[in-house]
């Protein structure tokens, strides 16, 4: 097999391919020759970039914590977030080396209230002045601010407040400040005779008259009442009290009062029924303030005195003691009630006069009982606790017992507990039948005592007694029934 062998080339075809070869590498090398020409062009324009507009870190610091940015503009910074909010307040800018940073001032809400007006206001200011600048509301001479429903000033920060239980009902339910302007309204206020104009952002009457600087005391006029809420346009009236000297019976004492004359002072002395006798001025003489005013007067009092009444010592005879042997029967005080009228002037007494007496207690006497037996005369003998010695005879009787109440007269009556030989009765005298036991006999009575027959009943009678007693004893004194009794006389 044989091959075909290429066809050799003409000169004008191999000069015109070899043109067109140099063109392709011209052409590569020009493109290639742009490119990196374009490259170090948009290197160089990138470094002059650089160099005149460096790049910078920036701090932003706010509410919401600290946040670093890069920025290459200036415009940018302001763009950043939080600096786009108006409300915000004027940034505050700081430097150091590499790092530039922006603080945004903290804010908060405000409840405010102007002029019956409630909104709520966004801002940095830290007092209550800031916060009313910020919302555009000027303060008058006489108005009045309270934040959080205490009375405040415009210097008074809005952070920091410590709440009272009555301040605590300004705040609203989420806790933010709550600020209250109060506008000055103009009243009248006559203070005796003259007439003030005022101007003021007081609530109450109360209030008004602290603004004005004056001290209210108890006997001081305020009308209307302390406690009354004000109105623009009322008048207020005040009347100071005034101190006077009063010298009552010879006492000086400072009155505060508002009474104007002699007689209206008087009423206020409240006398309670004394006549008066002496007034260093008329009754309708005006006092001014400082004056002193003399008063006597002249007084009937009746007083009621309560004194004892001593006892009477009554000596008796008895034949069962031993001759010269002497015992003693101590008796009891009375008690005697005076009625004194008592008459005083300008406080000194004068006279004193007896207007009745009366025994309302009559006294027990003491007995001093004296012996006449002689040593040798015969007899029987007793011992027991209450009598030791002779005795004449023994009787057998029914003993009952009886009191002052047990009589027909009513206490207070003189008649009232007096027995038939006009003593009182009481423990020691006892009723019998003169028939069986002859007055003035005296016995011993075994659990009872020594008794002496001084009285009489119309139920005794025959062996029977009825033992005395004071009222005092008890409702049951005695146990009624039969008992022996030993004569003594």
């Amino acid at each position: 097999m044989t091959q075909a062998l290429p066809r050799p080339l003409g000169r004008s075809r191999l000069r015109s391919e070899r043109r067109a070869y140099v063109r392709r590498a011209r052409a590569r090398i020009f493109r290639g020759r742009n490119h990196a020409a374009a490259v170090v062009a948009l290197t160089l324009v990138v470094i002059a970039g650089f160099r005149a507009f460096p790049g910078r870190d920036v701090l932003v610091v706010s509410d919401a914590g600290a946040q670093v940015y890069h920025t290459v503009f200036p415009g940018e910074v302001w763009s950043l977030p939080g600096l786009d909010r108006p409300e915000a307040g004027r940034p505050r800018t700081f430097a150091s080396t590499g790092l530039a940073g922006i603080g945004l001032p903290r804010t908060r809400d405000v409840t405010m209230v102007v002029d019956g007006r409630e909104f709520l206001l966004r801002t940095s200011a830290a007092t209550i002045g800031g916060a009313l600048a910020s919302a555009g509301v000027e303060l008058g001479p006489r108005d009045r601010v309270r934040l959080n429903g205490a009375v405040a000033t415009p210097g008074t920060p809005l952070s920091g407040v410590r709440l009272t239980s009555a301040s605590a009902q300004g705040i609203n339910a989420v806790g933010r400040p709550r600020i209250e302007v109060e506008r000055a309204r103009r009243y009248v206020v006559f203070i005796d005779a003259m007439r003030v104009d005022v101007q003021s952002s007081a609530a109450t009457v109360g209030e008004l008259v602290a603004d004005l600087g004056l001290i209210v005391r108890e006997a001081d006029l305020v009308e209307p009442p302390m406690d009354t809420p004000l109105t623009a346009g009322m008048a207020v009236r005040l009347a100071p009290a005034r101190t006077i000297t009063v010298v009552l019976d010879g006492q000086a004492q400072a009155l505060y009062t508002r009474a104007a004359t002699v007689a209206e002072v008087l009423v206020l002395l409240d006398l309670q029924g004394a006549e008066v006798v002496e007034l260093s001025h008329a009754r309708d003489a005006y006092l001014p303030a400082g004056s002193t005013l003399v008063v006597g007067t002249l007084r009937t009092i009746r007083e009621e005195v309560v004194e004892p009444l001593p006892p009477a010592t009554l000596v008796e005879e008895d034949p069962s003691l031993p001759r010269g042997h002497v015992r003693l029967i101590t008796g009891r005080p009375g008690e005697v009630r005076t009625v004194v009228e008592a008459v005083y002037r300008n406080g000194v007494l004068e006279s004193r006069t007896v207007v009745s007496q009366a025994v309302t207690r009559a006294p027990v006497a003491n007995r001093q009982v004296v012996g006449t037996r002689d040593a040798d005369a015969p007899g029987l003998f007793l011992a027991s606790p209450e009598y030791t010695g002779p005795y004449r005879k023994k009787l057998t009787v029914w003993a009952t017992w009886y009191n002052a109440s047990h009589g027909p007269w009513a206490p207070g009556d003189p008649a009232y507990g007096r027995t038939a030989t006009g003593v009182i009765v009481d423990r020691g005298i006892c009723a019998v039948d003169p028939q069986v036991i002859p007055l003035g006999t005296r016995f011993v009575v075994p659990g009872y005592g020594l008794c002496v027959a001084a009285d009489v009943g119309g139920g005794i009678k025959g062996a029977k007694i009825d033992l005395g007693f004071p009222e005092d004893a008890g409702p049951n004194p005695w146990r009624t029934g039969t008992v022996d009794i030993y004569i003594l006389d």
